[in-house]
């Protein structure tokens, strides 16, 4: 991809998906929950973030799209670039254990918004029960570590640029 506008275009584009995914997580994880804890009843709690998830869903699937789309040509056009999946340099190794994370926080962030959200949705409609608490616990620690992963990720994006 030789050309600078293209290059630039797919540059934004997947910098402004990083940051509304992972931008978003932080903010959640950092200002969001602990001020919602603080300051609602948990049914009030449930209600709010509810509404909020239905839209940070559409932004998670919509930025994993931006993400893939504009990642490959990104990929491929770099001067470190070998092969698909290739060890011969440091860039390469770096780019393989980001995708990994990346990997990973879609699968966490699939298994949240398919499977472990509307579970707990479910049983929080019965009442407060030792299962709910179980789930939620489940929820607290999947989010310290999609957390945890997008932090890594936005290491090793760092890093390559320095490689």
């Amino acid at each position: 991809m030789q050309n600078p506008i293209l290059q630039i275009g797919f540059d934004f584009f997947h910098l402004m998906a990083t940051i509304a995914w992972i931008g978003g997580m932080f903010f959640n994880f950092i200002v969001v929950m602990p001020s919602l804890a603080k300051t609602l009843p948990p049914p009030d709690m449930g209600r709010v973030l509810g509404t909020m998830l239905k839209k940070v869903r559409v932004i998670v699937y919509v930025s994993l799209l931006i993400l893939f789309v504009t990642g490959i040509p990104m990929k491929i056009s770099s001067e470190y670039y070998v092969g698909i999946i290739n060890f011969d340099n440091t860039w390469e190794i770096v780019t393989f254990i980001k995708h990994v994370f990346v990997g990973l926080l879609a699968l966490l962030a699939i298994y949240n918004f398919e499977f472990l959200i509307p579970k707990v949705g479910k049983i929080a409609s019965q009442g407060p029960s030792p299962q709910l608490m179980s789930l939620k616990k489940r929820q607290k620690f999947l989010g310290a570590l999609s957390f945890l992963f997008g932090i890594i990720t936005i290491f090793l994006s760092a890093m390559m640029n320095h490689l």
